[in-house]
């Protein structure tokens, strides 16, 4: 499967303004996701063929992870990626706190946003002229969490580098996303000699509009101070990204791949203006092991 993207940098200031925007265009609401991030990396040698894992190291247990699985092991054939666990706290309320914090989350994006940014220029303006206050909000505003859950709904992610000498004007690349239904990942990832290396959080917004998908977010670290409790802190309060994606189920297919990025430049062109949908350097989507 493959994944055409395009990406955008909006200033935290403008968060109401684009959300109304994006409410708009997909005739909905925004939906609240708060994603965990596990980012494993390869401990085997380059070049060497992954193990093979076995009946007892199995997670998932649907024809889906099979054949997602194989796709993400053929593509990481000679290079070493990171592979990415991702938990999905949204359904489950950060740290079991239920789908009641979530609805208030989602409440309180939609407040204002008939309005557009009048209703919040004042706290705009105030989050400008005082630095500090932003930060601090961030801070208070992330949820405590746990480390680890086994209600959440996981899926292991592999996220190939964009294609290079990409004629598309759009981002492409080969994507697999492996279901996790049961079992011990830990044990699973240690069989394909994989290790935990960090931990992130994505927090926001998504809407889905025809075939693609928008995510409006900010990046969360984890507090790593062992005297307070555990809380979320945004790597940048300042902005939010905003990502649009479409996937193709035949990216050998060029039909599919044209429709695909006509649909992507129709969105781009109807938010002219308002927000400027680009292309990034394929660099900073590299997910190899270096």
């Amino acid at each position: 499967m493959h994944e055409l993207l395009l990406h955008a940098s909006v200033p935290a200031s403008r968060q109401k303004q684009v959300l109304n925007i994006l409410a708009g265009i997909a005739a909905m609401q925004p939906q609240t996701f708060h994603e965990r991030h596990l980012v494993y990396k390869s401990t085997r040698p380059p070049n060497r063929a992954p193990t093979q894992v076995g009946g007892s190291q199995a997670v998932g247990g649907s024809q889906a992870v099979k054949s997602q699985g194989s796709a993400a092991q053929t593509a990481m054939q000679g290079d070493l990626f990171f592979l990415h666990l991702v938990e999905d706290l949204a359904e489950q309320g950060e740290n079991g706190r239920g789908e009641e914090e979530g609805k208030a989350n989602e409440d309180d994006a939609m407040d204002g946003m008939d309005g557009g940014e009048t209703g919040n220029a004042g706290a705009d303006l105030e989050e400008k002229e005082n630095p500090a206050l932003m930060t601090t909000t961030a801070e208070s505003n992330g949820a405590e969490f746990t480390p680890k859950s086994s209600t959440s709904k996981r899926t292991l992610q592999f996220r190939d580098i964009p294609e290079a000498g990409n004629r598309r004007p759009v981002t492409s690349r080969l994507m697999a996303d492996i279901p996790i239904n049961r079992g011990d990942v830990d044990a699973f990832m240690s069989a394909m000699e994989y290790e935990q290396v960090s931990i992130h959080h994505l927090r926001g917004h998504r809407f889905a509009h025809n075939s693609f998908s928008l995510l409006f977010f900010q990046p969360f670290l984890p507090s790593s101070d062992p005297a307070t409790p555990p809380t979320l802190i945004a790597l940048d309060p300042w902005s939010y990204i905003l990502q649009a994606s479409l996937r193709v189920a035949d990216g050998t297919k060029p039909d599919q791949m044209v429709r695909g990025v006509k649909e992507l430049m129709a969105l781009k062109e109807m938010l002219k203006g308002s927000v400027d949908l680009e292309m990034v350097d394929r660099m900073a989507l590299d997910t190899r092991v270096r």
